[in-house]
């Protein structure tokens, strides 16, 4: 069955007025090389920082809904390796495999793209990167293997949009070998589309350190005040401060999709990824 609108609505990964697609920027400095995958999924295709082989603790980085190959995904990549520092590898994998669940569609207009995707989106989302495939397969027999086998001795985790949902899902694992997750414009209503609610997801994840790093336009639940953030801080013993941190001047996408020419985008973007690096320090170390 197909998602209806309403559907699309409520569990669509960036909610109105977000950043568009934006093409891939060139600074960047990993390499992709491929793991072998299960069924017939094929290879997991993944982009690494510095060889996995020098690795001693991992971030893994979770994309949004355009894929790994786009916006400043792999700059941030690089750039939070460096903050992390030496011993850190930053691993992104392409769950899906070239074929990102929102397609581009660079020939039209930004303001009509969106709408146009939004249900083939969903569909994808709903029927082809659910928990199953994603955290099930993917992660869980695929990445989290070869990262173990290669020695990874800390692993933390971080993820945009569709990718915070990831984070969510990787938190709640049982017994995570994740040590904490940030999500940034983190798209928790995706639980929507397969039955659950975000709360569902926060109680899972638990007392396992999870910082949320809002948009102004994203969910309120994953706010200070909201109910997401309630849980998890009540996990922690923890103000809701230190669960979640709004970014008010902006708007869902603006890590990965965000002008950087804008000076509040560029201080914001600087400003997360300083962020998610002190997070991952202090309980990944």
């Amino acid at each position: 069955m197909r998602p209806t609108m309403a559907q699309a609505k409520e569990g669509a990964c960036c909610p109105p007025d977000s950043h568009p697609p934006l093409a891939e920027t060139s600074d960047f400095h990993g390499t992709t090389i491929s793991i072998e995958g299960v069924d017939s999924a094929g290879p997991l295709p993944l982009y690494l920082t510095s060889p996995i082989e020098a690795a001693v603790r991992v971030a893994v980085v979770f994309t949004d809904v355009f894929g790994p190959d786009s916006g400043h995904h792999k700059r941030f990549c690089d750039h939070l390796a460096k903050s992390l520092g030496e011993g850190w590898t930053v691993v992104m994998p392409d769950l899906f495999r070239g074929a990102p669940a929102m397609q581009p569609y660079s020939f039209l207009p930004n303001w009509l793209a969106p709408t146009v995707g939004a249900l083939p989106m969903i569909y994808r989302l709903k029927f082809r990167h659910g928990k199953e495939t994603t955290v099930d397969r993917d992660l869980v027999q695929v990445l989290l293997p070869w990262l173990k086998k290669s020695g990874v001795s800390t692993m933390t985790c971080c993820g945009f949009c569709f990718g915070g949902w990831m984070v969510g899902q990787a938190l709640a694992i049982p017994e995570t070998p994740f040590a904490c997750g940030v999500g940034l414009h983190p798209s928790w209503n995706v639980e929507k589309l397969h039955g659950r609610t975000e709360a569902e997801l926060a109680a899972a994840v638990g007392s396992t350190p999870c910082l949320m790093l809002p948009a102004a336009n994203d969910s309120d639940t994953i706010k200070p005040g909201g109910e997401c953030t309630r849980i998890l801080a009540a996990a922690r013993q923890v103000s809701e401060t230190e669960v979640s941190v709004p970014y008010i001047d902006m708007k869902h996408g603006w890590c990965t999709r965000g002008d950087d020419a804008d000076e509040k985008v560029a201080r914001d973007q600087a400003d997360a990824l300083e962020r998610c690096a002190a997070f991952m320090l202090k309980y990944g170390s």
